[in-house]
């Protein structure tokens, strides 16, 4: 694998001498894929910082609340697979406007006074999400094939740091504008409506692209089954997978694990924030360093060594540097998922393998990273500690530094094809 800044992956694509990028316009591109990246967590974000007036509202059991928070994870997992096939039928800026359009229309469907409206507009917007996770990196791929590393760690800075900006501005935009939980909810649609234009507009203009394709071009999203069978191709999906599994986990319980330990309710909270917030750094410099290298293995080792080190400094107890674990695990948390992302690109000859490598990594890789939060909670409720879920994260770490050992190595992800 070369140095992808200074050469064109085999699948992106060119109008009679002109890239892609060219066509479209490099502010209609960046404004797609920014818009695209902060869309694609808020509503993580801002449900769970409305959770405790949600469960009042309609009397609801942890059980029943879980279907906001771990509901649309595993409609990550189980849609993803919808994306290749979607893009095989049209071209993947119109797909991903689709899948905006089911985000903007399950956000307003929150602020609805009814119990299933807010399920229902939640697991529609996760549908949406689960199938843009998936062609977020096509797009960047078709678009940016000189700046993969550059504009996947941009988007994944915005991914990463979304879910977090969204919890931290819910509670202020309740409490001084909106004075009603439900409209502070549907208010999200805002930046949902924004992404859907900008994409919209993008897909206008990639048919000019897409009209003057080739046949193998145009055929580039078909599902290839035998990326099942391929050794790398499952590094990258442990990969993706265990270290979703760990970032859910710390969403969902790092601030109830320091509650327990005495810290306020406010200041708990604060910890997402100095997560998502830290994870901006390495979600934008890891992509940048992991495309100049032939090999990914070391920096995979580094960046799963800052979430070894944060789970420790949990694990050890106390609250007084409660905010220096989260640092160090939101450091760790974006630089695996920028990593993970920018590696699908990096191990994929083509858009084609490309195409199948995200949806296999994204989909098996959700599916695992849904039990994170689940098996994390049972383990407490058993033991009445939280020392046993976090050595349990910690012995995750293990395979996780397998399969970033692997698929880090300069080995694309090739078959036969039948």
């Amino acid at each position: 694998m070369t140095d992808i800044g200074s050469e064109q992956p085999s699948g992106s694509r060119k109008v009679h001498g002109s890239t892609a990028l060219s066509v479209v316009g490099p502010g209609a591109a960046v404004a797609a894929i920014v818009l695209l990246g902060i869309d694609l967590r808020v509503v993580f974000g801002s449900a769970s910082a409305m959770l405790t007036e949600i469960r009042q509202a309609y009397g609801l059991g942890s059980g029943s609340a879980a279907l906001l928070t771990t509901g649309p994870v595993v409609c990550l997992g189980v849609f993803a697979v919808a994306a290749t096939r979607a893009a095989r039928r049209w071209t993947v800026p119109v797909v991903l406007t689709g899948c905006l359009i089911l985000i903007f229309v399950g956000t307003v469907l929150r602020g609805a006074p009814w119990w299933p409206a807010l399920v229902f507009g939640t697991l529609l917007a996760g549908i949406g999400i689960a199938v843009a996770n998936v062609l977020g990196p096509i797009l960047i791929r078709l678009l940016f094939p000189h700046r993969i590393g550059l504009t996947t760690g941009l988007f994944t800075a915005l991914v990463s740091a979304s879910a977090g900006i969204a919890s931290g501005a819910t509670v202020p935009f309740d409490t001084f504008v909106f004075h009603n939980w439900r409209t502070t909810l549907m208010a999200w649609a805002i930046p949902s409506a924004l992404a859907v234009v900008a994409m919209a507009l993008l897909a206008r203009r990639y048919r000019h692209v897409d009209c003057t394709t080739t046949s193998t071009d145009r055929s580039a999203p078909k599902w290839q089954t035998a990326v099942l069978r391929s050794p790398v191709a499952w590094a990258v999906t442990g990969f993706m997978g265990l270290q979703s599994l760990l970032a859910y986990s710390m969403i969902a319980w790092l601030p109830t694990i320091y509650r327990d330990r005495g810290l306020s309710a406010e200041n708990a909270g604060l910890l997402l924030t100095a997560l998502s917030v830290s994870s901006i750094a390495t979600a934008l410099t890891v992509p940048i360093l992991a495309a100049r290298f032939r090999r990914q293995s070391a920096l995979a080792i580094a960046v799963v060594a800052l979430s070894v080190a944060g789970l420790i400094g949990v694990l050890a107890g106390g609250v007084e540097l409660a905010v220096v674990w989260a640092i160090l695990l939101g450091l760790g948390q974006g630089g695996q998922l920028s990593l993970a992302l920018t590696m699908i690109n990096l191990r994929a000859p083509n858009t084609a393998t490309a195409t199948s490598l995200s949806t296999m990594a994204q989909s098996i890789g959700y599916l695992v990273a849904a039990a994170g939060p689940v098996a994390a909670g049972a383990l407490h409720s058993s033991t009445g500690s939280w020392t046993a879920p976090v050595l349990a994260l910690l012995v995750v770490m293990i395979p996780l530094t397998i399969c970033g050992f692997t698929a880090g190595r300069d080995t694309p992800v090739t078959f036969v094809q039948p």
